[in-house]
């Protein structure tokens, strides 16, 4: 006969590792592939700045909307206009934003030097503004924040010893092996500070989106948006 102690025993030794299991998990999405930059090379700036200008947008955002519908393009353009001035003022302006399954994607720029800012998430149900997690947040070696939280801090540049072309090849490469028979087409970068993002065809049809470290060649392939469904491209007023 089984005493009681020790099947109490064996339940707390299998709730461990259950438990260790989930955080492993969640450690490996959080940091995404690993890294390893050149020796010349320090680590990415992940300087506070703008995100925690009117308090950080993990634990803030707009009120979500009434009764659960989903919002439209529009709306999520206008959210995302409203977060960029409340936290970061006239500078950064929206390049794109992209309609998907699971979420809204926009691309922000900066409007002086044209380059990629940072990009953001939208909930399509909710209306919660965020930043997107994966590259934005682990790679941006000037608007991330993950380092921000161990002190470490760099001047920031978007000089990268990976082209853009050489990304996108990296990213084709990727891609062709990802979706075999599929007819592939890497459409152009968006220049970041660190890391470059862009979007792919798949038989001719907008298909994803994914990111290629500028110092590595990492890839990592943007998997929590869903189907596609359209995009705005925008002009200098946004």
């Amino acid at each position: 006969m089984v005493r009681p102690g020790l099947i109490t025993v064996a339940l707390v030794a299998v709730s461990v590792v259950v438990a260790g299991s989930a955080v492993a998990v969640y450690d490996f999405w959080r940091r995404g592939p690993i890294t390893t930059y050149p020796q010349n090379v320090a680590p990415p700036n992940y300087g506070i700045g703008g995100w925690m200008m009117g308090g950080c947008p993990w634990m803030w955002g707009q009120t979500p909307s009434a009764g659960g519908a989903r919002i439209g393009i529009e709306r999520a353009l206008e959210l995302v206009e409203d977060y960029i001035s409340t936290r970061f003022g006239p500078g950064p302006r929206i390049q794109e934003i992209m309609e998907f399954e699971n979420n809204f994607y926009a691309i922000v720029i900066e409007s002086d030097t044209s380059l990629g800012a940072f990009e953001l998430l939208v909930d399509p149900y909710t209306s919660v503004v965020s930043p997107e997690p994966g590259p934005n947040m682990m790679w941006n070696r000037k608007y991330g924040m993950h380092y921000a939280m161990m002190g470490q801090s760099t001047e920031p540049s978007a000089d990268m010893p990976i082209s853009s072309d050489e990304a996108m090849r990296l990213a084709l490469d990727y891609l062709s092996r990802r979706y075999g028979s599929g007819i592939v087409e890497v459409l152009e970068p968006t220049r970041f500070y660190g890391y470059y993002t862009m979007d792919y065809k798949l038989n001719g049809e907008v298909h994803g989106m994914l990111s290629v470290n500028g110092y590595t060649g990492d890839i990592w392939y943007h998997s929590w948006h869903g189907e596609f469904i359209r995009e705005l491209e925008l002009g200098e007023g946004h």
